[in-house]
C-alpha cells in the first residue's frame, strides 16, 4: 500500500474550527486591537506593550491543550491512515500560524497602512507568528512522540 501524500494529512487541520482556536482568535484580536489603538507603531520603539509577545505564546498552548483526548483519536486516525508524526506536528504548526495570524489582523493592517517596506516591526511579528505556530504544536508533539501514543496505535 502506498503512503499517501502529505497534503491530506497537513491540510486536513490545517484551518482552525475548534470553539478554543476561535476563542484564541478572539482574544488576540482584542489584545492586538488595543495595541493598535492606544500607542504608536506596534513594535516600532522600545516603549512597546509586551501585552503580545507574553501572550501569543499562553493562548496558542492554551488553546492547543484544550479537547486533547479527541484530538489524540484524530491522531492516531491520521497514523492508521498512513500519515507520519512529522506531518501531524506540521498541521498544528500551521494551525496555530493562522490563529495568530487571524488574532492579529489589527497589527497587520496598522503595518501594512503605515509603511509597505521590510522593517523591524515585520520581522517582530512574523516571529510572533512563529512562536504562534510552535507553541501550538507543543501539545501535539508530547502526544505523537509519547510512549502511550505509541501503545494506542499498536492496540
Amino acid at each position: 500500500m502506498d503512503r499517501p501524500s502529505w497534503a491530506p494529512v497537513v491540510l486536513s487541520g490545517a484551518l482552525p474550527r475548534e470553539l478554543s482556536d476561535v476563542l484564541a482568535m478572539v482574544i488576540l484580536g482584542i489584545a492586538s486591537l488595543q495595541l493598535v489603538l492606544t500607542g504608536p507603531l506596534p513594535f516600532s520603539s522600545l516603549s512597546v506593550s509586551w501585552v503580545l509577545p507574553l501572550l501569543v505564546p499562553m493562548v496558542c498552548i492554551l488553546a492547543a491543550l484544550s479537547n486533547s483526548p479527541n484530538r489524540e483519536r484524530e491522531e492516531l486516525a491520521l497514523v492508521a491512515y498512513g500519515g507520519s508524526s512529522k506531518q501531524i506536528e506540521l498541521r498544528y504548526v500551521l494551525r496555530g500560524s493562522i490563529v495568530t495570524i487571524v488574532g492579529m489582523v489589527p497589527v497587520i493592517f496598522r503595518l501594512l497602512s503605515d509603511n509597505l517596506s521590510f522593517s523591524t516591526s515585520l520581522l517582530i511579528f512574523a516571529l510572533l507568528v512563529f512562536v504562534g505556530g510552535s507553541t501550538y504544536a507543543i501539545p501535539a508533539l508530547k502526544r505523537t512522540r509519547s510512549a502511550s501514543f505509541v501503545e494506542h496505535y499498536k492496540g
